[in-house]
């Protein structure tokens, strides 16, 4: 072969596994994305699966304690904003407890408190996650009529979820005690987000959103 030919060679030969490492780099690429959005509707899932579990049951007060209870309100829902939502509703054992879901940085917050009856409040209890890579917690309350119930900007020291022992008060954009009783609906937003950390591949989003219809007001 002569020197010309072998040169004609080499080129073809590296557009060919130019052409090839190219496949291979989109495909390799689509099953990253294949697993990242998987992976992400598993997450929201199963967040959002115990989420609507449990919201559909509260006010649900087999202790019978609701009615003693500190801070107020005594009611099914004990605090509600945009990106928080605590409330009352029975255990596995049939105990009445407080729960409180919340993002805390990109993972969704279960938090559950017992009852404390020398206090008369829901009070210590564990804080877990359920799921991660979240990027957004978006609740929406409805009243009987199907219609929004908007967070208004008042000054309390009520929080979510409801601490017995707060003293300082500030302005905070929850719904009010009034608003909080004419809540029958629920829609739940959550959104899903993780950057592949890989060149050439944008972060991926996934959004799942439910409505949950409180069996108990």
């Amino acid at each position: 072969m002569t020197l010309v030919e072998t040169l004609i060679s080499s080129v073809l030969f590296a557009f060919v596994i130019a052409g090839v490492y190219s496949v291979y780099t989109a495909m390799q690429g689509t099953l990253t994305r294949g697993e990242m959005k998987a992976d992400l509707q598993q997450n929201a899932r199963i967040g959002l699966g115990r989420m609507v579990s449990e919201i559909r049951m509260a006010g649900s007060d087999p202790s019978g304690v609701l009615s003693s209870a500190l801070p107020p309100p005594r009611a099914a829902i004990r605090a509600a904003a945009a990106g928080c939502l605590s409330f009352i509703a029975p255990d596995e054992l049939g105990n009445t407890k407080q729960i409180t879901y919340s993002l805390d940085g990109p993972n969704l917050r279960r938090r559950e408190q017992p009852w404390n009856s020398s206090e008369s409040t829901f009070t210590g209890g564990s804080v877990q996650p359920v799921a991660e890579a979240m990027h957004q917690l978006l609740f929406t309350y409805y009243d009987q009529h199907n219609k929004v119930i908007a967070p208004a900007a008042w000054s309390s020291t009520h929080a979510c979820p409801p601490d017995k022992n707060a003293t300082t008060i500030a302005s905070v954009t929850q719904l009010t005690y009034w608003q909080m009783q004419q809540i029958r609906r629920i829609t739940i937003a959550l959104r899903t987000w993780k950057d592949p950390q890989v060149p050439g591949l944008a972060p991926e989003f996934f959004t799942l959103t439910t409505d949950v219809r409180l069996r108990n007001r």
